[in-house]
């Protein structure tokens, strides 16, 4: 059976769920190829403004990523912005927003060069990531191989069968695909200055000869050299060199340069690392993440399979349509003695850390307590057709899952960023 790229590797993701051969095909190939909408809940939605309600925004963006639009979205309406989700630069995608003051500008539009935000309607509380069901997304594999159908209908089957693992995918560690997360680790086990040095010296896949002169001159100090040359588009590592620049060694307020966002999201990377390899340990072990069995933390599902109640502890009977959960790591993890708590200690063990580090006392603000997550992918909604080599899918997953697990599954790309999985 085909193995994983070591892109996959390097953050748990170490195996496949479906046994077809590669198919060569390519995502993201264009803008539009590759769209996403959120999916939301808003009750008491209102629609014209109505006394202590905040104005809902319904944002259409291209290549920008979620946090740089909320930057802008902030400016336009003089208010920190609250949003469900985080959505990948390169997607078309649409999603929502509103600002957490009663006091922001309310503009019927805001129009940028990268985002146009619409208002919509008014809800009694700023939008928060519980508001969010799932994403519909609608994607265009194009060069695909004669067997793209086949590969999709394998994939389609197992995934509506609870069996293809709910791995993080490559999005949420970074634009090359592998990288946040050990930074993130860095945070956890309290070596600052190795966290920096990741962010300023690690080389990317896109970096330029500007980009090089500057890691060059960071890598022998020369802080404010390397400020000046980074690209713009480097804005988080221009805030740390420029921080060093000024305090040189104070590695922990030059970490705290960067957003607050962002330093919690390379923590996240990590938990999210960790939570990879827990499932690839435990589907390699033969555990059937499928199916809720006597022993598992549990949630029960709503009726289209993309919602989870609150989660229930080992020892409470099963109600409804059960299905079994899974510990992300944090400072709160506890071993309830589910089948799957194991394989998150032994993950642990190996990665030489405990859930304690997760309280992060000389930066307690990117502290993470954990929670927990489905071990497997939610789909409903399905279709495809097949045009020659051009083959669209389309699908909605439930919150926090990745459509690019499943296309990996049917391509299985020796590269996946190249493929447009990352």
């Amino acid at each position: 059976m085909r193995q994983p790229a070591d892109v996959e590797r390097a953050v748990g993701i170490l195996s496949y769920a479906t046994v077809g051969e590669p198919c060569g095909a390519g995502a993201k190939s264009r803008p539009e190829d590759f769209m996403v909408e959120e999916l939301i809940a808003t009750p008491g939605l209102a629609a014209t403004e109505t006394p202590g309600y905040y104005p809902l925004y319904r944002i259409e963006k291209r290549h920008i990523d979620t946090l740089h639009m909320a930057e802008e979205l902030s400016s336009a309406l003089k208010s920190k912005v609250s949003f469900g989700g985080l959505k990948d630069k390169r997607a078309s995608a649409v999603q929502y927003a509103t600002p957490t003051s009663l006091r922001a500008s309310r503009p019927a539009m805001v129009e940028r060069e990268r985002f146009t935000a619409r208002l919509v309607g008014f809800i009694p509380s700023p939008l928060s990531r519980g508001a969010v069901i799932g994403n519909r997304f609608d994607i265009t594999l194009r060069e695909c191989c004669p067997e793209v159908g086949a590969r999709i209908e394998d994939t389609v089957r197992l995934a509506e069968a609870g069996r293809i693992p709910n791995f993080y995918g490559l999005q949420r560690f970074g634009p090359s695909g592998a990288g946040t997360h050990r930074i993130g680790k860095a945070l956890v086990t309290g070596r600052f200055e190795e966290a920096v040095r990741l962010m300023l010296l690690e080389p990317r896949a896109r970096d330029g000869e500007t980009a090089r002169a500057a890691r060059e001159a960071l890598s022998k100090g020369k802080y404010d050299e390397g400020f000046r040359l980074l690209p713009p588009e480097q804005d988080v590592e221009r805030l740390v060199a420029r921080e060093l620049s000024r305090r040189p060694q104070d590695w922990v307020r030059a970490l705290r340069a960067v957003p607050l966002k962002v330093r919690r999201l390379f923590v996240q990377a990590y938990q999210s690392a960790i939570f990879n390899m827990t499932i690839s340990a435990a589907v390699a072990n033969g555990e059937d993440i499928s199916t809720y069995r006597t022993g598992d933390n549990w949630a029960e599902i709503s009726a289209d399979g993309l919602v989870t109640s609150r989660v229930m502890g080992v020892r409470d009977p099963a109600a409804g349509k059960a299905v079994p959960m899974v510990q992300v790591v944090g400072y709160a993890f506890r071993d309830y003695g589910s089948r799957f708590d194991g394989y998150v200690k032994e993950v642990m063990e190996g990665e030489g850390v405990s859930p304690g580090q997760f309280y992060i006392r000389e930066m307690q603000e990117v502290s993470s307590e954990g929670g927990f997550r489905r071990p497997h992918v939610a789909v409903r909604d399905v279709s495809w057709e097949v045009e020659g080599d051009t083959a669209r899918f389309r699908f909605a997953l439930g919150r926090g899952q990745y459509a690019t697990v499943l296309l990996r599954e049917i391509i299985k790309p020796s590269d996946p960023v190249a493929a447009g999985l990352s």
